[in-house]
């Protein structure tokens, strides 16, 4: 018997992250799966990626991380195809501000000033990044994230898809043909019903999803295929746990009631 947690949408809420980690005892043959967006919304990024890449580290094979999107604007904002042509993507300053110290962050004031009197003028922005990417304390963490973005944004089972945001459905068993890239980290609005194998997905709130405010904080689950795991951590506080036992092919998960964490059954 083994188990395959799984976790999403922790946006920098790296306290919420650690308080559903006590719940997880990784054994021998258990995974623990990480399905995206760990950056952006709370003031934690650099601190929730460091905790995924040591958990890596400690458990080769058994813990997996996929990208989401706002993984993939970070990365696109560090590491730019072309700096001549360098233009800002999308990225949360709280994530950018968690990478700085408070003495980067006055060396980047300064520098601006000092860019009004200059002949060829850099933007503030590009000066914030690479105050960042230059960092020597997070070159580890950088070879660790440009990794990621040359893998897959899926991970496959037997009757069981974990993605961030979804896949074309409608290609059927044909989806990892079908699916373009964007629509695995970025699928809007969220698909529910029948598939041939379960969906694990996060991207969208699970309250939303449901259509009702109850399941804020919570795994929604349609009834058919799909689980949607994004608990909405910057709001609720709380990064929810999707638990799968794969001898009996079960589904629970955790609520938080009057500050304790409870099981409850789900399929």
């Amino acid at each position: 018997m083994s188990i395959i947690y799984a976790m999403s949408d922790i946006h920098g809420c790296y306290v919420a992250m650690k308080q559903a980690l006590d719940h997880i005892q990784l054994k021998t043959a258990d995974q623990l799966l990480f399905v995206g967006d760990y950056v952006d919304g709370g003031n934690e990024s650099l601190q929730v990626l460091n905790e995924i890449m040591a958990l890596e580290q400690a458990h080769p094979n058994q813990v997996i991380t996929l990208l989401g999107n706002h993984d993939e604007w970070f990365c696109n904002w560090l590491f730019p195809k072309n700096t001549e042509t360098f233009e800002p993507s999308f990225v949360d300053f709280k994530t950018v501000k968690s990478f700085l110290s408070a003495a980067e962050l006055e060396e980047i004031k300064d520098a601006s000033r000092a860019q009004v009197n200059s002949s060829e003028p850099i933007s503030v922005d590009e000066l914030i990044r690479l105050e960042v990417v230059e960092a020597v304390r997070h070159q580890e963490l950088f070879k660790w994230l440009k990794q990621k973005m040359t893998e897959q944004r899926y991970y496959e089972r037997s009757n069981q898809i974990y993605v961030h945001a979804g896949i074309d459905e409608e290609a059927g068993e044909y989806w990892k043909q079908g699916t373009m890239d964007d629509i695995f980290t970025g699928k809007f609005p969220a698909t529910t019903g029948k598939f041939y194998k379960d969906i694990i997905s996060g991207h969208i709130h699970s309250e939303e999803v449901a259509n009702d405010n109850a399941y804020l904080g919570k795994v929604y689950w349609d009834h058919d295929n799909h689980f949607f795991i994004d608990g909405h951590s910057v709001t609720s506080g709380i990064v929810p746990i999707l638990k799968y036992d794969t001898e009996n092919e079960h589904y629970s998960s955790f609520e938080m009631m009057n500050g304790v964490w409870t099981k409850y059954r789900l399929k």
